[in-house]
């Protein structure tokens, strides 16, 4: 009988140690094997892929195309989450200056809002002010104000050729093309705003500047983290 329990004794420590090491094992970038949802949230997670975007000579960038580490952000200028994650890349860019590109590109569902609010971006680009209109468009967003009636007074307050932008907000050729990114951008399993590839990592939401606790307890890199440790 004490050998039975000798057994017993043994076979329950070997059961702990592997529950231990199963709970206490740090959690690895996983692999995306299919499309998922952005939910905005910062608690999404990161997952290496193997399709991935490469920078075109139309790119709207911020920084250099020769830049070592080149972070691509699909976005939507009627998304709050957008909006946030955008004041968090102002402060990547302001650390790490000409190292870093950050590539913009649209991506949004059924809404006619944030194609016609992309277009107005891309016609502000026609007067080399697309930056100008991205930061008041998102700024609109974050506080719930953006509106396509609005789009003029817009134009005026950056000071572009009203007859100029007018006539081109109404150019079906600017939509046709919004409308290819959009589908090329699902063609990497992009399936919200925001999201970002950082090399073969994509991230989902708006990653906070700096490290943080999720729900369920985990500790989750930080976009300072991210840029950090692909730089190395």
């Amino acid at each position: 009988m004490k050998k039975v329990y000798k057994y017993l004794a043994v076979a329950a420590a070997v059961v702990i140690i592997i529950v231990l090491a199963l709970v206490s094992r740090p959690k690895e970038v996983g692999t995306l094997k299919s499309p998922l949802a952005v939910t905005g949230d910062a608690q999404a997670g990161s997952f290496i892929v193997s399709n991935y975007p490469s920078i075109k000579p139309e790119d709207k960038i911020f920084g250099s195309a020769e830049a070592a580490l080149k972070i691509f952000v699909y976005e939507d200028y009627t998304s709050s989450y957008s909006a946030k994650l955008a004041d968090t890349l102002d402060k990547v860019k302001a650390d790490n200056g000409d190292k870093v590109a950050i590539v913009i590109r649209p991506f949004f569902k059924n809404s006619p809002l944030a194609g016609q609010a992309q277009t107005a971006v891309d016609c502000a680009g026609e007067q080399k002010k697309w930056m100008e209109m991205r930061a008041l468009l998102l700024a609109q967003a974050k506080i719930k104000q953006l509106s396509a009636a609005n789009f003029s007074a817009y134009g005026e307050q950056i000071g572009l050729n009203a007859g100029d932008f007018g006539n081109c907000l109404t150019k079906n050729e600017k939509s046709v093309k919004i409308e290819q990114l959009v589908q090329e951008a699902e063609s990497y399993s992009v399936q919200g705003a925001p999201t970002m590839f950082i090399g073969e990592e994509v991230i989902l939401g708006a990653r906070p500047y700096d490290d943080f606790i999720d729900s369920n307890g985990d500790r989750i890199e930080g976009l300072n983290a991210v840029v950090s440790r692909m730089m190395k």
